[in-house]
């Protein structure tokens, strides 16, 4: 499935009008937070969102009106009401959302950043908001060690949004943020594109497939291992980035695993289960899970522990068995629960939390089967 900018930049492209709808301030309790965008056509289709609801009702009115007058714009609106909805809102709280009738003259900027997303680069997208010297909506796409790109504006303005997206480029993740311009009476809206995390499925069966499936769609770069090439396709895996045959321990060891990694191991079967986490522990990946039940898993762990294959502080890092507990049982379900658990484990890696932990701050990591049933296994450690 393409990106929202890919889609968006397809239909520019292609010659569509459309209006874009981008949330760039919130404040208290919304529908969506900043960084929510849609694309509003005349025909009433809608890409993406801005929440649903009366907010995008209210944006598509508003987009449409602005579609045939040609203008750009920003609306601010308490989400209660007070506005005059009928739909019984309790938010309480505002949103502000800025409009684009016209993103042609976007054009450069987007293609970069659809290029600079799809080759892994980091980059800020600025754009306009409210200054003197500009119009809502002129956008600047900026990159570590190379010329901004998009429109023409006024140097002091240029400067003031390229001084303030180079804070957003070194720091190691941040939120889509509006921002002051001092001087210039206005604002900015600013979002960071990063690299995805990359997302190692060790193991092409069902369970892979559905996980690749979930990943690919929550902005994960999936690779899949498998040593049967008749399982690693483009038919079984066709969002994956890549797709290795290879014996398990070979993969692991070609396959580039950083802090920023992720790791799933869900062979088809035990000692393929062990050899594979017996590389993986050695990684500094972010995430490592293993599927199995309590007795596998404490097998495992203990005949690594004993062969001197890995230590208590390795395997302490390793979520087994895997995934949050839903009490999933179908094939959906147990990838769904996965999927979950590394949503949750890269929020945290994001704000600098440890990310072997889900617990409440000063608690320890313990697995889930001995969260489960605390007296019932015993790792050694």
């Amino acid at each position: 499935m393409p990106s929202f900018y890919e889609q968006l930049l397809e239909s520019l492209e292609a010659g569509e009008r459309f209006a874009l709808g981008t949330v760039v301030h919130t404040h208290g309790s919304t529908p969506q937070k900043k960084g929510a965008r849609a694309l509003f056509y005349p025909d009433g289709r809608i890409v993406g969102t801005l929440g649903g609801g009366c907010l995008e009702a209210e944006a598509r009115r508003r987009a449409l009106l602005a579609l045939r007058r040609g203008d750009p714009f920003h609306f601010t609106v308490q989400l209660d009401n007070d506005f005059g909805w009928d739909d019984g809102l309790i938010c309480g709280g505002t949103a502000t959302v800025l409009i684009e009738p016209d993103v042609r003259h976007h054009l450069s900027a987007l293609r970069g950043l659809v290029g600079a997303v799809q080759d892994g680069e980091r980059v800020v997208l600025a754009t306009v908001v409210e200054a003197e010297e500009a119009q809502p909506g002129d956008t600047l796409l900026f990159r570590p060690d190379a010329p901004p790109v998009g429109d023409d504006l006024p140097s002091s303005l240029h400067s003031a949004m390229e001084e303030k997206a180079g804070a957003f480029l070194q720091a190691p993740w941040q939120e889509p943020q509006q921002v002051e311009l001092p001087g210039h009476r206005g604002r900015a809206y600013l979002e960071p594109h990063y690299p995805l995390p990359s997302l190692l499925i060790i193991g092409g069966g069902h369970i892979g497939a559905a996980l690749a499936h979930y990943a690919a769609r929550l902005d994960f770069a999936v690779s899949v291992l498998d040593d049967r090439p008749s399982l690693v396709t483009p038919d079984r895996f066709p969002e994956a980035k890549g797709l290795i045959v290879d014996e398990i321990t070979e993969g692991i060891r070609k396959h580039p695993i950083r802090p920023d990694s992720y790791v799933v191991i869900v062979t088809r079967g035990h000692q393929h289960d062990a050899e594979a986490l017996r590389e993986a522990v050695a990684t500094p990946a972010a995430y490592i899970g293993m599927i199995g039940s309590r007795r596998k898993v404490h097998v495992i762990f203990q005949g690594l522990l004993e062969e001197g294959l890995a230590t208590p502080e390795q395997l302490r890092r390793v979520r087994a068995p895997i995934g949050l507990d839903i009490d999933a049982r179908s094939v959906e379900e147990i990838a769904l629960s996965i999927a979950a658990e590394l949503v949750a484990v890269r929020a945290k890696v994001r704000v600098g939390a440890d990310p072997f932990t889900l617990f409440p701050e000063g608690e320890t990591y313990v697995p889930l089967s001995a969260r489960r049933s605390p007296k019932s296994i015993d790792f050694g450690f």
